[in-house]
């Protein structure tokens, strides 16, 4: 390991150099970007003891950029241990690394491990940026191979895509299982939206649904995002009974300070915990979990956001309760940009 990061350094650092030698549109930016933090745990039941820890919460290897005005190139590299040991693939800790070609002005096609394309503010965000979530946000696959085909108007405010990509729920190669997502990011000034319909194939012939909708009002210092999931298969009566509810409040004091309020509900009632088929693999059946928390983050440098300081206190419904207190930094380090 000591010998193949360098290597990895130097092939960021020498290889763009290359490449800009030879087309004279190329383009290139690689940044490290990672977190660590304390976390404190109270418990509200006398019968247990707290628990407490420092943690490295990511390591985040970031470069994208532009081969010349059609191609352009994505990529982000988790430094983790393989989280899918059953299912062997050469990608398994790459979130995305997928290349991009501008047909025209207004569409754009991408091929390769991307983002399933799902609606919702929190499921949009990075993980390095979320301090407490949702069921569905912690348990969701939500890296795969595939294919995006987008559309953008000339005003460039919104954007509508389809996509297709083996489906989250795979479980081995040639599955032949898949999700097909159609997704539309909306700007409205004040209320923006990333909303998707998602058909995902759990099991050969099975599929579970969502409708995802994630809208944000923004007022002045104030933002509010509020996201909406149902998720229905396709012989359920009862809709509306697996879903995910998720309201975020933030409040920038100063350029350099934001306070925040963040609740959210998960529940599961579509199915018994007992059904032989369970479509809904990452709510399950029987799922009631309410989650809230507040906090802080400060950005102590002057016209950069790369270094970020964070406290928050969190909560939820488990039948062990404890009071979860954190906190941490995040940095990012720009390592090269051309």
């Amino acid at each position: 390991m000591r010998r193949v990061i360098p290597a990895i350094l130097f092939a960021f650092l020498f290889i763009p150099n290359l490449a800009l030698s030879q087309d004279k549109y190329s383009t290139a930016r690689l940044k490290f970007d990672t977190r660590f933090d304390f976390t404190g745990k109270i418990p509200t039941h006398d019968s247990l003891s707290p628990l407490s820890s420092f943690d490295g919460k990511y390591l985040n290897i970031l470069l994208e950029g532009e081969i010349n005005d059609k191609f352009s190139y994505n990529y982000r590299q988790r430094l983790i241990l393989d989280s899918k040991p059953n299912y062997q693939s050469f990608f398994n800790a790459t979130d995305w690394l997928y290349l991009s070609y501008k047909i025209s002005k207004n569409f754009t096609i991408s091929g390769g491990k991307q983002v399933v394309a799902i609606g919702g503010y929190e499921y949009d965000a990075a993980p390095i940026d979320l301090y407490l979530w949702s069921t569905f946000w912690n348990n969701v696959t939500c890296y795969q191979i595939g294919g995006t085909v987008s559309y953008k108007p000339a005003n460039d405010k919104h954007s509508v895509g389809f996509q297709v990509t083996n489906s989250p729920f795979s479980t081995q190669s040639l599955q032949g299982i898949y999700s097909y997502n159609l997704i539309w990011h909306g700007d409205f000034n004040a209320f923006s939206t990333i909303y998707s319909l998602n058909r995902i194939e759990v099991e050969k012939g099975h599929y579970i649904n969502y409708i995802a909708l994630g809208n944000k009002f923004s007022i002045n210092n104030f933002s509010v995002e509020v996201d909406l999931m149902d998720r229905f298969f396709d012989h359920q009566s009862n809709l509306l009974e697996d879903y995910t509810v998720i309201g975020n409040l933030k409040y920038a004091v100063k350029d350099k300070l934001n306070l925040f309020i963040k609740a959210g509900y998960d529940q599961n009632k579509a199915q018994q915990p007992t059904a032989t088929f369970i479509y809904d693999r990452y709510v399950l059946p029987g799922t009631e979990h309410l989650f809230y928390g507040a906090g802080i983050e400060f950005y102590p440098i002057k016209d950069s956001d790369n270094v970020r300081i964070h406290a928050l206190w969190t909560s939820n419904n488990d039948i062990l309760q404890y009071h979860t207190f954190n906190i941490g930094v995040r940095w990012q380090m720009d390592v090269y940009k051309k």
